[in-house]
């Protein structure tokens, strides 16, 4: 475990699930295995990141603005057992008088993927904008062909409310981008089942 990892998993969580710990990041931690995960052209294939090269210092000003600002939220995602910094989730664009935000997520360590774990983050942080912060809604941006991440928000009950037409520009073609979005009541309904 890195000497960074350990300041930053080892405060209380923020919130938590049966396997998963999210908990602010720090911009003074070491973020050098977040700094891969920005810089990793497979990582970021379906990001708007990665793009262009990142630095640590890029790192530490985007969590630093998650630090300031009162309409979104930066949280990373570690595992309760050997409590190790997998990825990050953000909560952005809150939108207090619409009542609604938008989900962001990335599942950095490669090992973790596929496990599950970015359902659960997202469900974490979706209960907490409606039970916690009142939001009525939650959506977010899937780019066509990205579909481990669909499947992610579609097992919370995400549901595709449109597509936007030649959105997201990889691999020398236009890919189209899903908006999809979680009402409150729907996600009340599936905790009563």
């Amino acid at each position: 475990m890195g000497r960074g990892l350990a300041k930053s998993t080892m405060k209380t969580p923020f919130l938590e699930s049966k396997r998963l710990i999210l908990h602010a990041l720090k911009p003074e931690v070491d973020l050098c295995h977040y700094l891969s995960w920005i810089n990793d052209q497979e990582t970021t294939r379906f990001m708007g990141s990665g793009r262009f090269p990142n630095f640590l210092s890029d790192l530490k000003r985007y969590i630093s603005h998650y630090r300031q600002v009162k309409d979104g939220m930066l949280l990373g995602i570690a595992t309760k057992k050997g409590r190790k910094h997998i990825g990050n989730i953000t909560l952005h664009q809150i939108d207090n008088r619409n009542q609604l935000a938008e989900i962001g997520v990335i599942i950095g360590q490669k090992t973790a993927r596929g496990k599950g774990y970015a359902q659960e983050a997202i469900r974490l942080v979706a209960e907490h904008a409606f039970m916690r912060l009142n939001l009525n809604k939650v959506c977010a941006g899937i780019v066509e062909g990205n579909e481990a991440s669909k499947r992610a928000f579609e097992k919370v009950g995400f549901k595709v409310e449109g597509r936007l037409k030649h959105h997201f520009y990889l691999d020398n073609q236009f890919l189209d981008v899903f908006r999809l979005g979680l009402l409150r009541k729907d996600y009340v309904r599936q905790l009563a089942r």
